[in-house]
């Protein structure tokens, strides 16, 4: 059976390894090169594989890891560390409410899709970081820039 789909190599911390690990086995990876953490092949919830480059296709580079499984739509490993990681930041920061930090947690998830909330947690992401100091907002605006769909970052970076 023809596959339009090679077939991606990722570690659970989001680092792709290859984007042909059926075609071109010799690549892959037990382990990541960059962070250590164990590599996967295929959606750890439904088992289908992350889905690499089109077959006969040579792109150069590698392309991000999807967000989240085109099979299941579940998160990937790597975007729950990252919603985890970043809510936890969120509700270490002093110069935010209790509220501030509330909303801003809530609207995580419609940063990272091109949803009909994402207009809404972009706009609220930007006039809530905007209250605190450089270091927080620089590591937020990392998420956006790493994490969120091209609509939040058109709203938050104004590109």
């Amino acid at each position: 059976m023809y596959e339009a789909f090679d077939v991606q190599q990722t570690c659970l911390n989001g680092h792709v390894i290859c984007n042909t690990a059926r075609s071109d086995p010799e690549f892959r990876q037990d382990y990541c090169d960059k962070c250590g953490a164990k590599t996967i092949m295929a959606c750890p919830s439904c088992r289908v594989a992350l889905r690499g480059w089109l077959v006969d296709c040579a792109p150069l580079g590698n392309d991000p890891p999807s967000a989240f499984c085109f099979a299941c739509g579940k998160p990937y490993p790597w975007t729950e560390k990252q919603l985890s990681v970043t809510s936890e930041l969120i509700s270490e920061e002093e110069e935010l409410s209790e509220e501030d930090k509330r909303k801003l947690t809530a609207s995580l998830p419609d940063l990272l899709a091109d949803t009909r909330g994402a207009t809404l947690a972009a706009t609220r992401f930007k006039r809530i970081v905007a209250k605190t100091g450089k270091g927080f907002r620089d590591a937020m605006y990392k998420f956006i820039v790493d994490c969120s769909s091209e609509t939040a970052k058109k709203i938050v970076l104004g590109e």
